[in-house]
Parts: C-alpha cells; structure tokens; sequence
C-alpha cells in the first residue's frame, strides 16, 4: 500500500475517506467503523474497516471471472486500491422481490412478494437533491447517451444475475441490489461498492430479511453485516 505521507484526502464521505496517490489513476479507499445511513443515523459497526473491504475485494474479483468491468485493483487489511473513475451520478437500483420499503411506496405487492419482473430503478443524485428520473430524463440533461444507458443496464442486469446465483449459493435470496457505475479510459464499469450495505437479501434458514440500510440500530446493523461476511467470505480468503 501507499505510504501514509504521500496520500491526499480527495473526499470525506459518511463511511470511507478516499485518498489521491501520485498515480493520478489510482486512489485509496479507507474504510470507517463507522457507517452513515440516510444522512440522518449513523451506525458503528465492529470491525467494518477490515470487513468491508475484504467482502469488496473478494465480490470485485469474483465479477469480474464473468467478464463485468469493475475499478477495483488490490486489497490489504482495511484499505483498498481502486481505479479513478468519472462517476455517473446514477445509482441503478434492481429487484427482484419487493422489499419492505418497495411495499409501502407500492401498496399493489406485499413484503417480500417475487415480482414477475425485476424492476429497475434509477437515482439521480446531485447538489439539488435526489430524483427517480428514467432513461429520457438521463438524455435530456445530457448525463448518458442511449448506448450507455444500455450498457449500464446490461452490466446492471448481469450483476443482479451473478449476484442472485452466487448469494443463494450460500442461504440467501437476493431481494435487491442498489449499483454505481463510472468512466475509466472510456470504459464504463461498476464502481462504488457492493457490500451488505446495498443490498437486501432474505435468510432463507430464517426468513427474515438482511438490509444494513434498514436497520433499526447499530446491533442490527452488525449482526447483519456479520452474517453475510460469515457466508459470503470462506475462511482461507480472510485475512488475519
């Protein structure tokens, strides 16, 4: 990793400090016990820094064995190295089944009700606030052509694919996935994270459902957090 010295703070965010390093390509994400959730609560998670980036790291690497572009680069204890993309300030957002927070805005399904097609849903996110927009807004403010737009989809869609196969491998079913995408060199590719804390899954052991984001406390938060590293992450790619 990059000596402390030669980092520059680029951005302060609620749950990790991005640092730029003399590779103007390349920055560091630095990861904090604490996690800011709707930027109203914010919860403290045990471990988070050394968690987080070793489920990044691992969830990163395995997109990518199916051919999904993503920024990340190299991992070590609570840090990771990641490629400087152009963020698109879109979070893409995908379901499956509807979850809590979907049933109260669409009285039409209950709670954890498969939808006959997954949904996708788009956040534009900017200094004048959050919007659900679709593919013509993204055109008439001149954020993505028609070609991205597909491309972020595709990309959207086979993660959700991936992720669906790969988490009910291991106990869970994927009821959403919330995603981020940016340029580098011209090549649009998944960045930000994919984490306990953009998703939400069902245990299937339980049926109760995991979401970090809706969590009613810090201990909820944890021990949700805790669960999916448990089952996510085999043991021999942990580090000590």
């Amino acid at each position: 990793m990059a000596k402390k010295e030669k980092r520059v703070i680029l951005s302060k965010g609620s749950s990790k400090v991005l640092y730029s390093l003399p590779e103007d390509d390349i920055l560091l994400a630095e990861f904090s016990p604490k996690l800011g959730v709707d930027g109203k609560r914010v919860f403290n998670i045990k471990d988070r820094p050394k968690i987080a980036s070793e489920l990044q790291a691992f969830i990163f690497a395995y997109l990518e064995t199916y051919q999904i572009p993503t920024h990340f680069f190299s991992q070590s204890g609570g840090e990771l190295l990641i490629k400087r993309l152009n963020i698109i300030p879109v979070e893409v957002t995908v379901r499956n089944l509807a979850s809590h927070s979907f049933a109260k805005r669409f009285k039409h399904f209950k709670a954890k009700h498969q939808l006959d097609f997954p949904v996708f849903e788009y956040l534009l996110k900017d200094e004048a606030g959050e919007f659900l927009v679709n593919d013509t807004h993204l055109y008439a403010l001149q954020i993505l052509t028609p070609e991205e737009f597909r491309t972020i989809n595709r990309l959207a869609s086979k993660i959700d694919a991936v992720m669906k196969s790969f988490l009910e491998r291991r106990g869970f079913t994927l009821v959403d996935i919330t995603m981020k995408f940016g340029k580098y060199k011209g090549v649009i590719m998944l960045g930000d994270e994919i984490s306990p804390e953009n998703i939400t899954a069902i245990d299937n052991s339980t049926g109760e459902e995991i979401s970090v984001a809706s969590a009613r406390d810090s201990r909820e938060a944890s021990k949700h957090y805790r669960l999916i590293y448990d089952r996510v992450l085999p043991s021999a790619a942990r580090k000590a």
